[in-house]
């Protein structure tokens, strides 16, 4: 099924529509130059120590001497702290509030508008949503609230894709959602403020190492996983169309998972078969990037609000409130955010080895 939904791309994509290559055509819908893409994901293939790093601490604070693959995901240290509902959210405005008045009275209409809904009740789904509906309605923000640190971050999370939309509420319904690239902006820079927060405030080490292992797990799910399929799409993508078999692509992809954990991981003989069950590769090839940019971005953006502090401010807020009216490039352009360079890309693993070096000196 993969072989031929791999020709298929190819003759549709390169061979009639003359894409330059099979991930360019991804990354034409995405409204992103191809060597933006071939950046971010070879800032990615350089940075593997970062996340070695941190598999090493995990096996050593689980009292195993190297991490199973099945492990990378374990928890270390599970806090038992609890916030009641209305204290979170308190929290969660005071953390926006702190890094821009507007940001926490727009957060406030979602709670003033009755458009937050935190009950866990039977038949609810599960996980956590933002829906923006049109620019003049408030967007609605949905969780299963049960108290605990994650679900702190959670609601901080999708209150600030709830900010992002209003922010671009002037524009029209066509043109307010922030395309795929961006969408994760302001959520997940929202989260890193409370976090921010919450780690300033905190006294019990176990919360705060909660904390940081929550956010490095993410980013190694969101960002490394992702970037290292793209480049398995990649690689998989040549060697279906000079005829390789089954077999070899599953050795490729045992040597890219290789690649991605170096010494830190024991990595079994069966995850070689690991790429036949995702079903992204299959359903909308090269579409995985996607997280990992919108991820390392923030992590970047984040490195140069502490760098640069409030002149920061002006540009992030001008990138969040054009929402999906422009290309993504025109609007980090504009907003003067330089994605173009190693350097930039560079800042946000900077952000994670300095989270690894903090859980390194507590542990």
């Amino acid at each position: 099924m993969y072989q031929t939904i791999v020709r298929d791309w190819r003759n549709e994509e390169v061979t009639l529509r003359h894409h330059k290559s099979p991930i360019s055509a991804r990354n034409l819908a995405n409204d992103l130059p191809d060597e933006v893409i071939d950046l971010l994901l070879e800032t990615c293939r350089k940075n593997t120590a970062v996340f070695e790093r941190f598999f090493k601490l995990k096996a050593r604070l689980l009292g195993m001497e190297k991490l199973r693959r099945y492990d990378i995901y374990a928890p270390v240290a599970k806090a038992d702290k609890d916030y009641d509902y209305s204290k979170a959210a308190a929290k969660v405005l005071q953390s926006f509030g702190q890094f821009d008045e507007r940001f926490a009275r727009l957060a406030e209409r979602v709670f003033a508008e009755d458009h937050l809904d935190a009950e866990v009740r039977k038949g609810k789904r599960g996980g956590a949503f933002c829906a923006t509906s049109a620019p003049d309605l408030t967007p609605w923000v949905l969780l299963n609230y049960q108290g605990k640190t994650d679900d702190v971050a959670t609601m901080a999370h999708e209150l600030g894709h709830a900010i992002h939309s209003m922010l671009a509420e002037h524009h029209s319904l066509f043109t307010q959602h922030a395309n795929l690239p961006l969408a994760e902006t302001a959520s997940t820079f929202g989260e890193m403020m409370l976090v921010d927060q919450l780690l300033a405030e905190e006294s019990d080490a176990a919360v705060r190492r909660d904390l940081l292992f929550k956010q490095v797990d993410d980013a190694y799910a969101t960002i490394q996983r992702q970037a290292f399929f793209s480049m398995f799409e990649k690689q998989a993508h040549q060697m279906v169309i000079d005829g390789a078999s089954v077999d070899e692509i599953s050795a490729a992809y045992m040597e890219n998972l290789k690649t991605q954990f170096g010494e830190a991981v024991e990595v079994a003989e069966e995850f070689k078969y690991e790429w036949v069950s995702i079903p992204h590769i299959y359903q909308v090839p090269f579409y995985v990037y996607a997280y990992a940019f919108g991820q390392l971005l923030v992590l970047s953006l984040y490195k140069q609000f502490k760098a640069e502090g409030e002149s920061f401010k002006p540009r992030y807020i001008q990138l969040l409130a054009a929402g999906g009216s422009e290309s993504p490039m025109k609007i980090l352009d504009d907003a003067g955010v330089n994605v173009r360079t190693p350097a930039f890309w560079q800042g946000g693993f900077d952000v994670l080895s300095a989270m690894v070096d903090k859980l390194e000196q507590m542990s």
